[in-house]
């Protein structure tokens, strides 16, 4: 009896990487998108957010399974994976457009230069 007892007391493992899977993913969202790091011309805010997107990817993943063996409930895993999904096709148009912006703002600027010796 005490083994049934232990088998259903038994504390869902997985958790922890669930929250933090879901929380990696919100932030996955608004980081490429700083305008500070666009504005300067860099664009590893971009490539940053991709990371974290993959990484929240990976850890809500983790944490279904975990949960799964464990009996616990998955629904922000869950959630934490669908919005990491989302988030890493969302970083990586915007690792593509950012870099695009960003030889477009420097070609911009070279021609200016060019223009201006010309006078």
């Amino acid at each position: 009896m005490s083994e049934n007892l232990d088998a259903t007391t038994m504390k869902p493992e997985g958790k922890g990487a669930a929250v933090g899977g879901f929380i990696l993913s919100l932030i996955g969202i608004i980081v490429p998108f700083n305008v500070i790091a666009v504005l300067m011309g860099s664009a590893v805010m971009s490539y940053i957010g991709l990371v974290l997107c993959l990484l929240s990817v990976v850890l809500c993943a983790m944490a279904m399974g975990k949960l799964k063996k464990t009996g616990g409930k998955r629904g922000l895993a869950i959630a934490g994976l669908i919005i990491g999904l989302v988030a890493t096709v969302w970083s990586a148009m915007a690792v593509v457009s950012i870099n695009d912006a960003i030889d477009a703002r420097n070609k911009g600027v070279s021609d200016l230069q060019r223009e201006l010796r010309n006078m």
